[in-house]
């Protein structure tokens, strides 16, 4: 009788180890999130693979003018969504922001490239860009 307590208690032990460690909350390390503007143009970036980089730019879609990912752009971040935001009145020339949400998949160094253009136009030389040198560790 003794033998078979024993045996019992010790087949609930690790079911109890693994309640405690679940409700202590132990957690794997989280993908980190960074958050850049216009601001940041020409800029450096670090991030580790899995990170997501949130990329927001002043916009004005009611002239026709849009942020695009350029072909060339560093195939190290994958575009995972865009967005954004309203204007604060309505109207023409009213700004927003266009963001942008990229994860970084694999290490290496690159430039995340945008344009700003009219998506019927061709481009032209002085259109606006947007780069960034990405560094993934």
């Amino acid at each position: 009788m003794y033998a078979q307590e024993m045996r019992r208690r010790l087949s609930f032990a690790p079911c109890l180890l693994l309640f405690l460690v679940s409700a202590c909350g132990l957690r794997t390390a989280s993908a980190a999130v960074k958050v850049l503007t216009d601001a940041d143009k020409g800029g450096t970036v670090h991030l580790k693979t899995g990170d997501q980089l949130e990329l927001h730019l002043k916009s004005n879609p009611t002239t026709g003018y849009m942020w695009y990912v350029h072909p060339k752009s560093t195939p190290l971040l994958k575009l995972l969504g865009q967005s954004q935001t309203q204007a604060t009145q309505p109207g023409l020339g009213r700004p927003i922001f266009q963001i942008f949400k990229f994860q970084a998949v694999s290490a290496g160094d690159g430039v995340l490239l945008l344009h700003y253009v009219r998506s019927w136009e061709k481009p032209a030389a002085d259109e606006d860009e947007f780069d960034l040198h990405v560094l993934i560790h």
